[in-house]
């Protein structure tokens, strides 16, 4: 092979690995960019979604009709008002605290009350009980049979206070799962057992995102730092976070601190009232989508 052959075949080669190289280096960049974070930039990961627990009737309804998912309180609605409410319908179950809900055939059992919540007046029980995990059971029963497409367990963190109770909270969910495998199940906070249900359950309610309910009335702040940490531990379990603010008013600054908080972690935000009994317009320019009924504003 004479020598302009080698040196062609050289430069050939030259070019050849250049070009790989370059490809190599595009596809790095293309695979990073796909990978992006989900809080990047404003854009909220997640339905818009309503927590109300007052009553229902007509009006409450067509607000309700605004957003994709909405958690309810399942004894202040009957079964003609279910029917007209288009969004998917999540049921708010007590699991840790003994609730005035009367739901399903068995009454609440005696003798699980392991505490009292002063704040709301409630005995918390022992979600480790076989009788109280059979009430709740039976609760979940009776609220999916009512025409509810989900429930969300509320006061979960009575682990926190009383790890023992743990077991009782994952068999319950596990129960759930099992038995109405298509249905949307979430927690309310619960970061302490959120690794063990992880796989079972469909979000997190994350109460207290920014703003928090300090007594019955009394609008506080609540820790930003540990909000935003938390809300990227549990983006890591691949769970939608839903989060939910207090304010005294729309757009005061409690409403402001959450929206601005829940739009910075890429998450959906809904702000209520103290005790989620009134639905505000919710501002839409933190990429909740378009302004529309009771959204808008």
């Amino acid at each position: 092979m004479n020598e302009p052959t080698l040196v062609s075949l050289s430069i050939l080669t030259l070019i050849l690995a250049s070009l790989i190289l370059a490809c190599t280096y595009l596809k790095i960049i293309l695979n990073h960019e796909v990978k992006l974070p989900a809080t990047s930039g404003t854009e909220s990961r997640g339905p818009s979604f309503a927590v109300y627990y007052g009553s229902i009737n007509s009006t409450i309804i067509q607000e309700l009709n605004n957003f994709s998912w909405v958690i309810i309180d399942p004894t202040q609605i009957n079964a003609s008002q279910l029917e007209q409410i288009r969004a998917v319908k999540i049921a708010y179950l007590d699991m840790g605290e003994l609730a005035n809900m009367s739901l399903g055939n068995l009454t609440p059992p005696t003798n699980v009350a392991i505490g009292y919540d002063q704040q709301w007046g409630q005995y918390i029980v022992n979600v480790s009980s076989p009788a109280w995990e059979r009430y709740v059971e039976s609760q979940v029963a009776t609220v999916m049979s009512m025409g509810f497409q989900g429930v969300m367990f509320d006061d979960v963190d009575v682990v926190e206070q009383y790890p023992f109770t743990a077991n009782g909270v994952i068999s319950i969910i596990n129960w759930t799962r099992s038995h109405y495998p298509h249905a949307l199940i979430g927690i309310n906070r619960g970061f302490a057992v959120v690794g063990n249900v992880s796989g079972m359950i469909s979000f997190v309610l994350f109460e207290d995102y920014g703003t928090q309910v300090a007594s019955p009335g009394e609008i506080a702040f609540s820790n930003s730092t540990f909000v935003a940490e938390e809300t990227q531990i549990l983006k890591g379990y691949n769970l939608t976070v839903l989060a939910l603010g207090y304010a005294d008013n729309p757009g005061d600054i409690y409403w402001k601190t959450v929206k601005s908080l829940a739009a910075s972690e890429g998450v959906p935000s809904f702000v209520s009232n103290w005790n989620l009994s009134v639905i505000w317009p919710q501002n839409l320019s933190d990429g909740q989508g378009s302004p529309q009924g009771g959204e808008g504003g």
